[in-house]
């Protein structure tokens, strides 16, 4: 194989044009009463390695070679970071012994792949241990540019592109930046092997923007007030924007506050605490109307823990209270949903806020649907009662009049007569300032046809009300609703409706990912 410099570098720039890698983002929550956590993402999934004494199954983590120092060490360092998060990820735990019957390896030999001393001979290889880590094709996609620059270091991989590239590096240095600040070092590696070139964090210039903040001492300097102001932005934007579009903006600030949080200046502490809780929040929200569940799920955990840690009583129960009302949305159980809403009402203590109030509402609308209609509408006036009052504290995001009459067309959806709950929708309407809830009361109201014996007119209806939406803002929130119009009609009477061909081919379309 041609391993001369010229070569080196014309490879490096076929490749880096397709190299699409698992991004890492780590979060470290201070606290004098719990061990620092690092959680490291591979897309949408989470690993959280177990600190000594910690309550993850899982190694702690440990010093390795320079993963930056070439591709072989970044591939060998993704193969143990891909085992380490295995349980966390797959729900089932992973031995040495075990990966190594599987590829087919030695445990020594898989030491010294992830070590970045050894290779695998082939591709077939690599897909071999790609499927027993379960790595949706990280390992597959990656090998042809690990297997051609394999063990060249970043210098040589920079001296090479700055021949292959006139005017590169203008004063003609191969040497990379050297020094106490690893975090530089490392995004310029990454930078140089096209790792991250083509991700939307690269090519809207934020690494750069983060490397000046640090050049003018600015970095840190980030206020209360700036921090209210980005979590506002990104509220608006999760009820405004598909949330296709919104997630990358999210992880730029979850990555910054890491940053800072490292940095573990007392006075701020507290602060970015509940600053994490409530961004992991957002995030947990925005991957609930993408259908991504499970990543959704652990985000509500690290909210919820970061939320804890901040001893911000308001933020605890507002964490809580939004983690009930998405979870209906999801796979998780009503008796779930209903924990977290009266674990939430319980830590308010008789404080009205807007976790208070997003805690009721998911209430309400986990016993209208287990068919506890009386006990529903009874949440529900309280839930009246305490709106006529001003919620104290930060909202949050807390949508006042017409979130509860959101609440009011679900409950109403699934236990009044046509009228009543036509009218309850029609209020809503008025005032509703974002699009989801706009459409799902719409389906809100298919869901009552339906139950009130209307099942094909409540079907088409729902099928009208998806294909009016563009495709990009059919979230999974919305998809969901729109299921619950057919959970209506009893299943002996569904194969007998004209409506439902086109209903379920309009539903099996929308796929907003």
């Amino acid at each position: 194989m041609d391993r001369t410099p010229d070569r080196i570098g014309a490879d490096f720039q076929n490749w880096r044009s397709v190299i699409k890698p698992s991004f890492r983002v780590t979060l470290r929550l201070a606290s004098s009463q719990r061990p620092e956590q690092e959680l490291i993402h591979f897309g949408d999934r989470l690993a959280i390695p177990a600190t000594p004494g910690g309550d993850f199954g899982m190694p702690a983590p440990r010093k390795s070679t320079d993963r930056y120092k070439s591709m072989a060490h970044y591939f060998g360092a993704l193969i143990r970071d891909l085992r380490d998060s295995y349980e966390l990820r797959v729900g089932e735990p992973l031995t040495v012994a075990q990966l190594s019957a599987r590829t087919g390896y030695s445990p020594s030999m898989l030491g010294s792949i992830e070590r970045g001393e050894s290779l695998p001979e082939s591709g077939l290889r690599v897909q071999t241990i790609d499927d027993a880590l379960h790595a949706d094709g990280q390992l597959r996609t990656l090998w042809p540019v690990v297997q051609r620059l394999g063990h060249c270091t970043i210098d040589e991989l920079a001296s090479a592109t700055n021949r292959t590239i006139a005017g590169y590096r203008e004063n003609g240095s191969s040497a990379l930046p050297q020094g106490d600040d690893v975090e530089r070092r490392e995004l310029f590696q990454l930078a140089g092997l096209g790792l991250l070139a083509q991700t939307p964090l690269f090519s809207n210039g934020e690494p750069i923007r983060q490397m000046l903040e640090r050049a003018l001492n600015t970095a840190d300097s980030f206020t209360t007030e700036d921090w209210e102001l980005a979590c506002a932005d990104h509220l608006n934007a999760v009820v405004t924007r598909p949330p296709a579009t919104v997630r990358d903006d999210l992880v730029v600030d979850l990555a910054a506050v890491q940053q800072l949080l490292t940095q573990r200046i007392p006075a701020q502490v507290a602060q970015l605490q509940r600053v994490t809780a409530w961004l992991s929040a957002l995030h947990a929200n925005v991957l609930t109307r993408l259908g991504e569940y499970g990543a959704a799920r652990r985000w509500w955990t690290t909210a919820r823990h970061a939320a804890d840690i901040s001893c911000d009583a308001d933020m605890q129960v507002w964490v809580r209270g939004t983690e009930a009302v998405f979870g209906l949305y999801s796979s998780r159980s009503i008796e779930a949903v209903l924990t977290l809403a009266r674990n939430a009402q319980s830590l308010a203590g008789g404080r009205v806020t807007g976790g208070l109030m997003k805690a009721m509402c998911a209430e309400a609308q986990a016993l209208a649907l287990i068919g506890k209609h009386q006990e529903a509408r009874e949440r529900l006036h309280h839930l009246h009662v305490l709106a006529g009052q001003t919620p104290v504290g930060t909202n949050y995001g807390w949508g006042g009049a017409s979130a509860v009459w959101f609440t009011t067309s679900w409950v109403l959806a699934h236990s009044a007569g046509l009228e009543t709950a036509r009218e309850a929708g029609d209020r809503l309407l008025v005032d509703c300032l974002t699009y989801q809830n706009a459409i799902n009361v719409r389906l809100h109201q298919a869901i009552n046809i339906s139950k009130n014996g209307g099942h094909d007119e409540g079907l088409r209806l729902a099928t009208q009300v998806i294909s009016d939406v563009e495709p990009a803002y059919r979230t999974h929130m919305i998809l969901h609703t729109a299921r619950m119009v057919l959970d209506t009609v009893p299943i002996e009477k569904r194969a007998t409706l004209p409506a439902l061909g086109d209903y379920r081919a309009t539903i099996r379309a929308s796929v907003p990912n």
